[in-house]
């Protein structure tokens, strides 16, 4: 096109964010401000669009320059507000997204479900069901949307009694039946409280056919609280589903490797070779002055490698030293203590936390955006790292934050 105006641009920027191609987005975003026409400025879908490829990034040094961009140039409605709000809080930066939501005065239920669920991935379960009450109180009346944020964050907080009684009262005083995405909410809490059996019997109480994220939901559960029998049941049935998904099959790997299954689990990992999707690797990025380093498990490519190599083992001596065990049970494969200890210790996070440490000065506030769920042994680690550099470390899983100050995470260990 020999002239594009913003339409286009903006149309183009949206496609690859729609497409999961948050990179590219951004890449015509900054193509956009420097070739579109003169005075035809980016309108708000393109920074909408912009900014959750942000989110999508953790690009959190970008997002801000496009929220000062929007404030200078756009009236800043609900549906901007709302893609800002929801950017601070997937870089990391929850305070930010607080502060923003409370500067806007006039609010709608988009807005309000945003920051519920903004309070939700941050494992501030209580604080989402503050606003939620206070969103109560208004003349707005929440939606499906809302109690799906809402249960969300109740089941990241491990609030139990809570979940329960919001999911019994949105079907019976707010006339919501409850849809698959509630449904694994509760399923997940219950599952992930201990309480397998009493999720597993809610799931045969559903008048739909479970889906499989509500059997994944149940098999994690049995995982985590080791009910490996009713948890080989519910493999069973994930397989029977014959799911391509490769994330859900290692799920069901990890389960039969838990219970020693071996030959179960060499049968799933040739599902999961012959399988027509592959598997993401593992990998964790931290942004530093503005640039994005990646990293991977046993990652041998940075040029800051032996460096890295050796905070590793400086940490891992500090924390041994604190009473840090490795928890070898979450490496799934048949191999000997040692070698389990060592591909621990050189998982993507640590690798990011270490790079991050050597490339930053005391005191400053890292943040790792990782694309699977951060395993425990590292999620021990990371606990005594925070203490051994006295820095607040925040870490994106595929799940939720997690905010490691002083020794302590703000999940409470329940994740």
């Amino acid at each position: 096109m020999p002239m594009r105006d913003h339409v286009a641009w903006s149309t183009m920027v949206a496609g690859f964010v729609s497409a999961g191609r948050p990179a590219e987005a951004l890449g015509m975003y900054r193509r956009m401000r420097e070739d579109s026409l003169e005075g035809d400025e980016p309108d708000s879908g393109a920074l909408v669009s912009a900014l959750l490829a942000c989110a999508d990034m953790g690009l959190l040094k970008l997002g801000k320059s496009i929220h000062s961009f929007s404030l200078r140039r756009l009236e800043f409605d609900c549906i901007l507000s709302t893609s800002v709000i929801n950017m601070y809080s997937k870089c990391g930066s929850l305070a930010s997204a607080q502060m923003l939501f409370n500067r806007v005065e006039s609010r709608d239920l988009v807005l309000w479900n945003a920051m519920i669920a903004c309070y939700g991935t941050h494992g501030r379960g209580r604080d989402a069901l503050a606003l939620f009450l206070e969103l109560n109180e208004t003349r707005i009346r929440p939606d499906h949307a809302t109690f799906s944020s809402l249960l969300s964050a109740l089941s990241h907080s491990g609030l139990l009694e809570e979940g329960k009684l919001w999911f019994d009262r949105m079907i019976k005083e707010f006339d919501i039946q409850p849809e698959e995405k509630h449904y694994v909410c509760i399923v997940d809490l219950l599952a992930r409280s201990g309480l397998v059996e009493e999720a597993n019997d809610l799931r045969t109480s559903m008048q739909t056919e479970p889906t499989i994220a509500i059997w994944v939901a149940l098999l994690s559960g049995c995982l985590n609280n080791k009910k490996l029998e009713l948890g080989e049941t519910i493999a069973g049935k994930i397989l029977a589903l014959q799911p391509e998904d490769v994330g859900v099959l290692a799920l069901v790997s990890n389960l039969y490797a838990a219970a020693k299954k071996w030959d179960n689990v060499r049968e799933v990992r040739k599902l999961m070779k012959d399988s027509s999707s592959k598997k993401v690797p593992g990998y964790s990025l931290i942004e530093v002055r503005g640039t994005r380093h990646a990293f991977v498990m046993e990652d041998q490519s940075h040029r800051q490698h032996q460096e890295i190599l050796k905070m590793v083992a400086k940490l891992n001596s500090e924390m041994r030293k604190m009473g840090y065990v490795p928890r070898t049970e979450f490496v799934y494969h048949d191999l000997e203590e040692d070698v389990k200890e060592q591909l621990l210790s050189y998982h993507s996070e640590r690798l990011a936390i270490a790079f991050g440490l050597l490339n930053t000065s005391p005191g400053t506030r890292l943040v790792i955006i990782k694309n699977l769920r951060v395993c425990g042994d590292c999620h021990d680690a990371i606990k005594y790292i925070s203490k051994i550099a006295d820095r607040e470390i925040v870490v994106r899983d595929a799940k939720r934050f997690h905010h490691f100050i002083d020794g302590a995470c703000s999940c409470g260990d329940y994740w």
